[in-house]
């Protein structure tokens, strides 16, 4: 019998992270999840995109298992890597990327012209930085992350370089076990 998650579309992330973030403090048997602790949205950068500074005012930082994350508001400007991004991907604009996380090591960004979210994707096996192509996800944070962070596109997120059946097993991954007591995908 297969067993549907209803997630709700359009949800915003100041309902998203809470209840996320509640079932995990709840919970102690997920080691490898994290939230950071909320900041004041008037203390966070201000160059920052809207988005990003309403996602860093929820959470400063998160681990979404071992496999993806959301830098602190201090760790976002470490890791602009425009250049770097330009020469593998062949972007002509990367100055307008900025690097908000990793899912594994490639870079997680956000478009600071429209608030899409990007993420630098090498072939199974591949590097980023040796060669890369820039893959649109989703059109906004809340949408990434309602979707594809905390819904049923997580595989698909963290999964899309596994090379064999071994690597595609989540059973043993705290985030999608998160998701799960939390009721967001199917047990």
């Amino acid at each position: 019998m297969e067993v549907v998650v209803a997630v709700p579309s359009g949800e915003t992330m100041e309902l998203l992270i809470p209840e996320l973030a509640r079932v995990w403090r709840e919970r102690a048997d997920f080691p490898a999840v994290g939230f950071g602790p909320a900041r004041p949205i008037e203390e966070l950068p201000g160059e920052l995109p809207t988005d990003v500074r309403r996602l860093l005012a929820l959470s400063d930082g998160i681990h979404f298992g071992v496999r993806a994350s959301v830098h602190s508001s201090a760790g976002i400007p470490a890791y602009e890597g425009a250049e770097m991004l330009g020469v593998a991907t062949g972007v002509d604009n990367p100055g307008d990327y900025l690097n908000i996380g990793f899912v594994d090591e490639e870079p997680l960004l956000v478009d600071t012209r429209d608030g899409s979210v990007w993420v630098a994707r090498s072939e199974p096996g591949g590097l980023w930085y040796q060669g890369s192509e820039l893959l649109r996800i989703a059109d906004g944070l809340d949408s990434f992350l309602s979707e594809w962070v905390a819904g049923p596109r997580f595989p698909e997120l963290v999964l899309s370089k596994a090379l064999d059946e071994e690597d595609r097993d989540l059973s043993w991954d705290d985030w999608w076990r998160l998701l799960q007591a939390a009721g967001r995908v199917p047990a």
